[in-house]
């Protein structure tokens, strides 16, 4: 899984808006890490997260500060309701799937009722 996109600036007539739910989780530098965004930036469809999140290394306090292109993949909702999907799968493609949501940062149960497969994604 890729890692949040850094932005060095927003570009100039970008529009701030400030956060209502600011508790994210990050993918930076290969992990998911705690953060939280100060304020928005939209610039057309374009949105931009001004965020301080924890540091990499394991000895460092303080929060890292950072403007990230924000995509939903890479940049989630921490306390977010729980998502319930619906999704038949063979066993041969269940077997995988589960892991690969592990993966890009979902808890997942999975609740069989002979022909599908129920995800509770949280």
């Amino acid at each position: 899984m890729r890692d949040a996109r850094q932005l060095d600036h927003y570009p100039s007539g970008s529009h701030r808006v400030e956060a209502q739910n600011p508790w994210v989780w990050i993918r930076h530098r290969g992990a998911w890490r705690k953060g939280a965004i100060h304020c928005w930036y939209v610039h057309g469809d374009m949105w931009m997260a001004w965020m301080q999140h924890e540091d990499p290394a394991p000895d460092v306090p303080w929060a890292m500060w950072g403007l990230y292109h924000y995509d939903g993949a890479t940049i989630r909702r921490r306390h977010s309701p729980a998502a319930r999907a619906r999704i038949e799968l063979m066993d041969v493609s269940r077997r995988r799937f589960t892991p690969e949501l592990r993966e890009a940062g979902y808890s997942v149960e999975a609740y069989e009722d002979g022909t599908a497969v129920t995800f509770v994604l949280g």
